[in-house]
């Protein structure tokens, strides 16, 4: 009977070694999977498109953004939009992904958070999208910085790190989700992704 006891001892602490192997070698398949933005689209600022903000001459006009974002009382500016996320595998090893938390910063502040469901099994070389929506409200931030010179920077400077992209991918074991530690970041010039669409 000890004899069985110790043998069933034995076979746990490898099934549980075995695990903690595994789960190691698929937490490190998701961090060697390349994250680029391959689009952004459906964005809107305030319910319009930008487009519907320039002025005659075909460039935007500061002020007059700036000026609905003061007369909105309710303190409500909605920019919202569609993230295309391309998800390439360059290892040998497959990588399986099952769920995803992404977050949006602004000058190094959340700005959004979100998660998305979507099961991704990639072989060597396969890529895959994953569409990732935000509705963010930036009153608080535009008017913290100054209307003015909020809308300057976020459509005409394009500066460096202004809004950036991160994901915490996970992998499922026995129904529950295990997320990469950290969060990666995708893009530190996620901000230029929506500016070229305004040219």
């Amino acid at each position: 009977m000890k004899k069985l006891v110790g043998i069933l001892g034995v076979m746990t602490l490898l099934f549980l070694s075995g695990c903690q192997v595994n789960k190691k070698a698929q937490l490190q398949a998701l961090a060697d999977c390349k994250y680029d933005v391959e689009s952004v689209d459906q964005v809107k600022f305030n319910g319009k498109t930008l487009n519907s903000y320039k002025g005659a001459d075909g460039n935007y006009s500061m002020s007059s953004i700036a000026n609905i974002a003061v007369a909105l009382f309710s303190k409500e500016l909605p920019l919202e939009g569609k993230i295309n996320l391309k998800i390439t595998n360059p290892e040998a090893k497959k990588a399986a992904v099952n769920s995803f938390k992404y977050m949006i910063e602004i000058q190094g502040s959340p700005l959004f958070e979100g998660t998305v469901d979507q099961n991704v099994n990639l072989t060597q070389g396969e890529s895959a999208i994953v569409p990732l929506t935000f509705k963010a409200n930036i009153f608080n931030k535009a008017k913290e910085k100054g209307f003015d010179k909020f809308f300057d920077e976020i459509f005409n400077k394009k500066s460096e790190g202004f809004l950036v992209l991160k994901i915490k991918p996970s992998f499922k074991v026995a129904g529950q989700n295990i997320y990469y530690p950290s969060y990666i970041t995708v893009d530190k010039n996620f901000g230029q992704k929506i500016f070229k669409l305004f040219k």
